[in-house]
């Protein structure tokens, strides 16, 4: 599976965003092969079709949508790239910390780390251009940076994700506040972290500095399902990812996975899914 890490130096200083037009940023955008990414995405599309593999989960792509992708997600996109029209905003979480007092603003923004609603929206043609003017203004700043330029990107950065916030609530009809609490958000990305080696709740209980009940409860309260079971969730798309998107065997499917035994995949695996592995891999792989 590709993975890309955020260029930093892309403009001869360490940046740690990028904007511009889809032909503006590098080629890894709109890649058809299974991939992830180490930074935050949103993206604006003024045109164009096919859809968003992402996680499992299928984004629909016409005109006027906005695409909110976390990192380390993992996607294939379907489209035919000659025919998209797009803006795009990528970042690191270390971005937005470096520059707001609140340094999980990230968290608590309502379009990110949500697995139990839609990550896009469809905007009318006047939210779209309103949009657009404020990513040109980025995109001025950014290529042509300036003494002052760093407090006019904070400012209309700041401006855009809350507006997007905002929007976001009213759309799918949730608060629009942000979130009293960051312990859920911080542990899903440390289970997109380090899911893939770390199974026991006390590691992210540990991590978190909290109570394993303090832990459970904050997670059953957020997502409506125990620590144990968000991990276990985890876990399995990871595998059914590898059976549907490498020729890795099951045994070193359980290697990657930090599995004792391959035998201990396969009794996980079926005891969610209801089939072994090699019969999940026949019925669904992706030639």
């Amino acid at each position: 599976m590709k993975y890309f890490k955020f260029q930093k130096n892309k403009y001869g200083i360490e940046l740690l965003m990028d904007i511009g037009k889809h032909t503006d940023i590098p080629n890894y955008f709109f890649e058809s092969d299974l991939h992830s990414t180490d930074f935050y995405e949103i993206i604006l599309f003024i045109k164009g079709s096919g859809y968003l593999e992402l996680d499992q989960q299928k984004v629909p792509i016409k005109k006027n949508t906005i695409v909110f992708i976390s990192p380390f997600q993992k996607r294939k996109w379907h489209v035919d790239k000659s025919k998209i029209d797009c803006y795009i905003l990528i970042f690191k979480d270390g971005f937005l910390s470096s520059f707001f007092s609140d340094k999980l603003f990230i968290y608590r923004l309502q379009y990110f780390y949500r697995q139990e609603r839609p990550v896009y929206l469809f905007v009318d043609i006047d939210f779209s251009i309103k949009l657009k003017s404020v990513l040109q203004d980025l995109i001025e700043e950014v290529k042509r940076f300036k003494a002052d330029s760093e407090h006019i990107i904070r400012a209309l950065l700041y401006f855009l994700l809350l507006k997007l916030n905002r929007l976001y609530a009213d759309y799918y009809n949730v608060s629009p506040e942000t979130q009293n609490s960051n312990i859920p958000f911080r542990f899903k990305q440390l289970l997109i972290e380090n899911g893939h080696k770390q199974r026991a709740i006390n590691y992210y209980a540990v991590e978190l500095g909290i109570s394993r009940i303090t832990l459970n409860k904050y997670i059953k309260l957020q997502f409506g399902i125990t620590a144990s079971q968000m991990i276990m969730e985890h876990v399995v798309l990871e595998i059914k990812n590898l059976l549907m998107y490498t020729n890795f065997s099951v045994k070193e499917i359980a290697d990657k996975l930090h599995f004792s035994e391959p035998n201990h995949l396969s009794r996980l695996f079926k005891a969610v899914t209801g089939m072994r592995p090699g019969v999940y891999r026949k019925t669904y792989k992706v030639m």
